[in-house]
């Protein structure tokens, strides 16, 4: 995730809410947060704090603003003693780290026990498949609160402008669309030469197209690499430097550094980009008043195993330490959290998605959140191999496509490349 700007409230309505019977000793929870002090999140999740703990007069709660790369912060803090009840970070990240480590408690009883609100089961609160998709061996550490689509974000203006008035559902019709749009003197993909997570759904979605959803961790799994020579690859391949060949990514994207690319999107230069539903909230303060997003399924491909109905998806996490002294009052907040009144502030006044499926989102992003209920399958990012294989994914998989995206190694390379990489990988495990 980028340093996106985010800024949601709370109101007192909430402190009205009556969550889990909790000690009449007094109580300090430690939350270490995925949030910088800095960011408007940060106040968001102070608003949220200040607001549980007037409910609630036996607790108080300490955050700690460690940023992105909490959970590396954490598990040192760990290792050296630190006591922490709460913290927060990517799910898939969570998932192949504290969690798989052991260093979370599960989620079982709760997930299967009453919502907040008493209708349903807790884990009814939250969108088909997240749950299971954050589960390690089935058991869930974790609880999503917050949520992203990956989906096409294009400014609707200039795609009607070009003549396309509906979204294409095909690959063959969606290069055409792109081509319509080049054709009014306006670049049809942004690319940041520099975010190789974000370039690297290009690949994803189309090998899911082409070759199904199982078929990126298969690859992985694939201990003598060979898998990465069937056809399907070169397909994608193929098909991805395609967009370049035609001029529908404009050549000087290989040397845009993050972020360039998606200011030409705000700036209206250039009408889409394949990226999370974080980017209409990114560039709020930089798009003309009136700017029209819209956002697109990644298109299916002719006879392709996968589904335009199969989404990918970035969620964040709560979880609770395994060596907290407050279990109950840690596990209370947290259903707090993601309680549809919380969530549907975040929703309002952050304008990002979340992971209560009951809420709505903001109209910026609306159409990501449609792509969703609409999905048949959600999809963990990079296709599972980030929680399962984060070295792999980061340090393989998404830095040699994009050597390959941007025509730094041949597409030739690239498959004997991941051949060897994936050979030498599970040789070292």
């Amino acid at each position: 995730m980028r340093k996106t700007v985010f800024a949601f409230g709370l109101g007192t309505a909430l402190s009205a809410l009556s969550f889990g019977a909790l000690a009449q000793d007094q109580v300090k929870l430690v939350y270490w947060s995925l949030w910088n002090e800095p960011e408007p999140g940060a106040n968001v999740v102070k608003s949220l704090i200040a607001d549980y703990q007037a409910a609630h007069p036996g607790v108080t709660i300490e955050a700690v603003w460690n940023g992105r790369q909490n959970q590396t912060t954490v598990r040192n803090a760990l290792a050296s003693g630190t006591p922490i009840d709460i913290m927060d970070a990517d799910m898939d990240g969570l998932k192949g780290g504290l969690a798989g480590a052991g260093e979370l408690l599960p989620w079982t009883d709760d997930l299967a026990g009453a919502s907040p609100d008493g209708t349903g089961t807790f884990a009814d609160l939250f969108y088909p498949t997240l749950i299971d998709m954050s589960a390690n061996d089935s058991v869930s550490y974790q609880i999503p609160y917050m949520l992203y689509a990956y989906n096409i974000l294009y400014n609707a203006k200039l795609f009607r402008d070009a003549g396309v008035t509906s979204a294409p559902e095909d690959w063959d019709d969606f290069v055409a669309a792109l081509e319509k749009v080049k054709a009014t003197g306006v670049n049809a993909i942004a690319i940041e030469s520099d975010i190789a997570f974000y370039n690297v759904k290009w690949f994803n979605y189309l090998l899911e197209r082409i070759a199904g959803p199982d078929f990126l961790l298969k690859a992985v799994e694939d201990k003598t690499g060979e898998t990465w020579r069937d056809p399907a690859v070169r397909k994608a391949l193929d098909m991805e430097l395609d967009l370049w060949t035609r001029g529908l990514v404009p050549e000087e994207s290989r040397g845009y550094q993050w972020p360039a690319a998606q200011q030409t999107v705000a700036f209206g230069e250039t009408a889409a980009e394949l990226v999370g539903s974080w980017l209409p909230v990114e560039l709020a303060d930089t798009v003309d008043e009136g700017f029209e997003w819209g956002a697109m399924r990644f298109p299916a491909v002719k006879g392709g195993l996968g589904d335009i109905n199969h989404v990918e998806v970035n969620a964040f996490s709560f979880g609770v330490l395994k060596g907290t002294k407050h279990e109950a009052e840690a596990r209370d907040f947290i259903k707090f959290v993601v309680s549809a009144p919380s969530q549907q502030r975040f929703a309002d006044e952050a304008k990002i998605g979340v992971a209560n499926k009951s809420v709505a989102w903001a109209p910026e992003v609306a159409t990501a959140r449609q792509s969703l209920d609409e999905a048949s399958l959600i999809l963990p990012e990079n296709h599972g191999i980030k929680a399962l294989y984060p070295d792999y994914s980061t340090n393989v998989y998404e830095a040699l496509h994009n050597q390959a995206f941007l025509g730094l190694i041949t597409p030739e390379d690239y498959i004997e490349q991941m051949v060897s990489r994936t050979k030498e990988f599970w040789a070292n495990r």
